[in-house]
């Protein structure tokens, strides 16, 4: 079952709903249905809104347009990106926010610091657009009407998205123009190294604000930027490490292949034998499928002697060139979610990269 679904594309890029959107809508809704602030002389929330019908109905609208506002706002930092050349496969929208899936963070710190200020700025133009729109229905039909108000809360938490996302706290877009300002004086894993240690300061401040103000929100999001900030870390020194390095450096080249016909159990005593988890599956010279350590155990194992590899081998084969930089195959297998890829030149099979080889290569990397 997949988390997210697609419900549309902008810019060409196609626009995904995390499945825990459909629960936080409904709770926005209840929130601000139920809340009622004078905020600089207006009504912030939808609690004073009669009768209730109409009350549900705009608080509703309200947290739709808030997540379409969030889209836009990372529609902002992929603006900047595929303006740049960088692709975007996705926009994903979680319940904490937007998530921008691009093939690549980019390392000139000019680049990325323009690219997280978009986002910000966006939600701030949108901010002022409803303010202007919220004065211009006020003075039409009331400043307590029902669009009055859902144009001014509009507006002050577009403000809010900006000035909340402007913080220095890594992963976060402010976090990640102050990690562009210390790559202009440092190495980019020192500079993101700094920005992560300061991100995961302002999460464990916003943690125990959130435990003394029993307020869960904070409490989440403080714990997804605390994540957040140690993963990129801890991707980024990968990545870097791999810096010049390509698949036929460190792809093993001693190839061990499995025929299609061979049985489960035989496959078993091969992978004691050999201490290889997974086979390129090969008939009359071609390679037809992978077969791993995981497809043998979906077998039970009283079936297993009956059983053939390509009965349960994976057709979909993904592979690399061995021209490519080993960066993109760790985002490749991280991405598919698995531990090796065929590596094919002009249609032969030369070699075979896996994770462990990966993690070899970072480790000599980080030995010089």
């Amino acid at each position: 079952m997949h988390s997210s679904f697609q419900i549309g594309k902008l810019m060409g890029i196609p626009i995904r709903l995390h499945i825990t959107f459909l629960a936080i809508i409904l709770w926005v809704a209840l929130v601000f249905g139920t809340t009622s602030v004078p905020l600089f002389g207006s009504d912030y929330g939808f609690g004073n809104v009669q009768p209730s019908s109409v009350r549900w109905a705009y608080s509703l609208a309200f947290a739709i347009l808030l997540f379409v506002c969030v889209g836009l706002h990372e529609l902002g930092h992929s603006y900047i990106a595929r303006k740049f050349g960088i692709v975007i496969r996705s926009i994903t929208l979680y319940f904490f926010g937007g998530v921008s899936a691009m093939e690549d963070i980019p390392r000139d710190p000019r680049l990325e610091m323009q690219m997280a200020i978009a986002g910000p700025l966006v939600s701030g133009v949108l901010g002022i657009v409803c303010i202007a729109a919220y004065y211009w229905t006020a003075m039409t039909v009331g400043a307590r009407r029902p669009i009055s108000v859902l144009l001014w809360t509009l507006s002050i938490i577009n403000i809010t998205l900006m000035a909340f996302n402007l913080l220095p706290a890594f992963p976060m877009d402010g976090g990640r123009v102050l990690r562009a300002w210390f790559a202009e004086h440092m190495s980019y894993i020192k500079a993101t190294s700094r920005a992560a240690s300061l991100g995961r300061m302002f999460a464990v401040i916003m943690g125990i604000l959130g435990i003394f103000s029993l307020n869960l929100l904070l409490l989440v999001v403080s714990f997804f930027i605390y994540i957040g900030a140690s993963e990129e870390e801890r991707i980024t020194s990968m990545t870097v490490s791999l810096d010049g390095i390509k698949v036929r450096n460190i792809m093993s080249s001693n190839l061990h292949t499995v025929s299609p016909d061979v049985s489960l159990t035989g496959l078993t005593e091969r992978m004691f034998t050999d201490k290889h988890r997974g086979y390129p599956v090969v008939k009359g010279g071609s390679m037809v499928g992978m077969v791993t350590v995981e497809d043998i155990k979906k077998v039970p194992v009283d079936l297993r002697p009956t059983t053939t590899v390509g009965d349960v081998m994976v057709r979909k084969i993904y592979t690399i060139g061995p021209d490519e930089d080993a960066s993109a195959a760790m985002k490749r297998m991280g991405e598919l979610g698995i531990r090796r890829l065929p590596v094919v030149d002009g249609g032969n099979l030369i070699g075979i990269l896996s994770r462990e080889d990966l993690v070899r290569a970072i480790e000599l990397s980080h030995s010089r």
